[in-house]
């Protein structure tokens, strides 16, 4: 009877081990299936957030398509893009969005691109419009030895967005070069340029071997006493030409009727179509882009 007991016992206790056994198994089971399925829900959760992250790069690049290169931090994420012109008016951009880096090598990044063509419409203003070597709100002076192969326009009124077809704000938002207060003769002056005169008295440049081109639009006095421009000027103030400068294109002065407009010295202002029609490609639209393709990696 005692013998009998004791075996009672032990199995019993063997019994227990065993359940428990299991139930730490079981326990064991579900915790890991429950990680995993936490894994592969976090995991979906960042590949969502990567794509929201990737498309809003995607609009800020299209928003600012003269930006080559993009990026910024959101939340626990961020985004990179790059902005590559493929015609005269449409644009690829690459965007990709990564939670929470962009970095590809990186296993614990998790990584979206998206890839879209843009089209920006082009700029239906008229080059043609443009006929006078200076046109000027006030007297266009010429004294000395200067030099002006074309018509003077003085005493004219004239509007910014009728020549150009699009606002001043536009045209200063997609400057390829925008400076304020820039030193003498600054560089680069290519495509549109656009100078903000606060502090400083005028704009300047001096030196001969200077060149610039495209579209040139000072806000503020310029003086100019050397260099070679090939384009458009437009100053929104005063403007004051000497010494030996060349200008191949057309010069505009927007500094009302009781300023004159001087220009003395030895500088050429030359009209010249085929400059001005070059300024005129540079041009953006006030149409918006519109997205012509898109698909993600």
């Amino acid at each position: 009877m005692i013998s009998y007991s004791k075996n009672n016992k032990g199995f019993i206790l063997i019994a227990c081990y065993m359940v428990i056994a299991v139930l730490v198994i079981l326990a064991i089971g579900f915790a890991t299936r429950s990680i995993g399925e936490q894994r592969v829900a976090m995991k979906e959760r960042d590949s969502v957030q990567a794509l929201w992250l990737a498309e809003a790069g995607l609009d800020r690049a299209i928003s600012d398509l003269s930006v080559a290169s993009l990026s910024a931090t959101l939340n626990s994420g961020s985004y990179t893009t790059t902005t590559t012109s493929i015609s005269s008016t449409q644009y690829l951009i690459i965007s990709t969005g990564g939670v929470p880096g962009t970095d590809t090598t990186d296993p614990d990044n998790i990584v979206c691109t998206v890839r879209a063509i843009v089209e920006q419409p082009a700029n239906d203003a008229d080059p043609s419009g443009i006929t006078s070597a200076i046109t000027a709100n006030g007297d266009v002076i010429v004294r000395g030895s200067a030099e002006v192969n074309g018509d003077i326009d003085d005493n004219h009124e004239f509007d910014f967005e009728e020549i150009f077809g699009i606002s001043k704000e536009t045209m200063e938002n997609s400057a390829n070069n925008f400076y304020t207060d820039p030193p003498n003769n600054l560089t680069p002056v290519s495509g549109i340029t656009w100078v903000d005169i606060v502090s400083t008295d005028d704009f300047r440049i001096t030196d001969n071997n200077w060149t610039g081109s495209g579209i040139l639009v000072v806000n503020g006095d310029a003086k100019i006493t050397g260099g070679h421009f090939e384009g458009i000027i437009w100053v929104i103030g005063t403007l004051w030409i000497s010494g030996d400068p060349i200008i191949d294109g057309a010069i505009f002065v927007e500094s009302g009727t009781e300023f004159d407009t001087t220009v003395t010295g030895n500088p050429t202002v030359n009209y010249d179509s085929d400059d001005i029609l070059t300024a005129f490609d540079y041009l953006p639209s006030d149409l918006p882009p519109s997205l012509i393709n898109w698909k993600e990696d």
